[in-house]
């Protein structure tokens, strides 16, 4: 209702109200098999009913384009995050004690870990490799896209 009619109706105790609905909605889809075709509509790539997309007014399409000089440069970006520590994830219910996470850690500290030159170049030519199969592949109107 609020969609259609940008209305909401509410009876309470016998009273019923319409009140004004001043909303924005925003969704997200992934394609069918995961890959975007250009060669077929919106509605076919995302699989959504007609009567749903006509309660929209704009979409935008958000393709992952195959770049190789891109590619390789967030490849290099990602193993930079995650070797200069990367960003921590929260999580709610914890299997130790605090006392042996502040152990852990500090054990943690101990360790310098490293990764060579040459494992770094064979991280980023597969990371690369990868990409550059998008773009070699017999489908070359479809895309990778992620939401």
């Amino acid at each position: 209702e609020a969609m259609e009619q940008q209305t909401i109706s509410i009876t309470k105790a016998g009273i019923q109200a319409t009140l004004n609905a001043r909303t924005s909605i925003l969704a997200a889809a992934n394609p069918v098999f995961g890959r975007y075709d250009r060669g077929k509509t919106l509605k076919a790539n995302v699989a959504v009913s007609a009567a749903i997309m006509s309660r929209f007014d704009l979409f935008f399409v958000i393709l992952d384009e195959c770049n190789p000089t891109i590619d390789e440069a967030i490849a290099r970006h990602i193993i930079s995050v995650h070797r200069e520590g990367g960003v921590a994830r929260a999580c709610t219910e914890v299997p130790f004690s605090r006392e042996q996470l502040q152990k852990y850690i500090a054990f943690g500290r101990t360790i310098n870990p490293t990764l060579s030159d040459a494992a770094r170049k064979v991280l980023v030519e597969c990371y690369r490799l990868l990409r550059q199969n998008d773009i070699l592949g017999k489908n070359k109107t479809a895309y990778r896209i992620t939401v």
